[in-house]
């Protein structure tokens, strides 16, 4: 995933040197291994820097949508400041998200994060596709000037079952928002409890602890959804429900429970 910190062979070959590693300019497993012990703990790929963040879970950084197996690459260089995350579901695990942003026969999409069980580890990890300085397509006219983040849960009742492999503790549940069916899946305690630390840590990191989250159903115009730093997709149009109904577990108790 990390192809373009890797296009400034001159920053990384200072990072090498900072963390004790060979300088060849290359950050590849044995570099990335080294700069996580140097910083005691987990890192992202933020405008084009390696850049720790507070965050006790898993960053797996070799899932990459930089260039899909075409040549295609669904995303642009940004021009703007970040002023939003936005919040989406999509996929069964991890890998399962990954795998259809990855074909190009289906992927008309791309996240910069996906949040989820990798069944390859068995373990609830973050896989980092994209660095913050490319612009994923993931929200529309809202793209330029957001983070996307994927919650690798399917909501729909129809794939209850296959949801209970990868997250045993989901259950059906009524619709707590006012957007989407009335019988919906709700998100396993141990995925949202995971996700909603990795969102205040990213909201940390993209200096945008300063703004509220948005706690509300209501559509935005993409002016208005800057004064938010985290919203869901359902807040950019009427036709979308992600996440709604999981909003108030993912990321509504930020700003009481950090203290922001």
């Amino acid at each position: 995933m990390l192809e373009y910190v890797n296009k400034n062979r001159a920053y990384v070959k200072s990072l090498q040197e900072q963390v004790g590693v060979v300088a060849d300019g290359i950050i590849g497993p044995q570099t990335l291994s080294a700069i996580e012990e140097y910083y005691e703990g987990p890192v992202i790929s933020h405008k084009g820097k390696i850049i720790p963040i507070e965050f006790d879970g898993v960053i797996n950084h070799k899932y990459s949508l930089d260039t899909l197996p075409d040549g295609s690459r669904n995303w642009y260089m940004r021009k703007q400041d970040i002023d939003n995350i936005v919040v989406h579901w999509g996929g069964l695990n991890a890998l399962h998200c990954y795998q259809v942003f990855f074909n190009p026969k289906y992927a008309h999409a791309t996240s910069h994060f996906l949040i989820g069980r990798n069944p390859n580890t068995e373990e609830l990890e973050v896989l980092q596709c994209l660095d913050t300085a490319q612009v994923a397509w993931h929200a529309g006219k809202a793209n330029k000037q957001s983070v996307g983040i994927d919650i690798c849960q399917h909501p729909s009742v129809k794939y209850f079952e296959k949801t209970k492999v990868f997250y045993p503790g989901a259950e059906l549940c009524q619709n707590r928002s006012k957007r989407g069916p009335s019988d919906i899946v709700d998100i396993d305690p141990e995925l949202a409890e995971f996700a909603n630390d990795f969102l205040w840590a990213l909201r940390e990191v993209l200096e945008l602890s300063d703004k509220p989250v948005c706690k509300d159903d209501e559509v935005y115009k993409i002016a208005d959804a800057k004064k938010f730093s985290i919203l869901g997709h359902h807040n950019f149009s009427k036709q979308k429900w992600d996440p709604a109904p999981w909003a108030d577990k993912l990321y509504h108790n930020l700003d009481e429970d950090y203290d922001v």
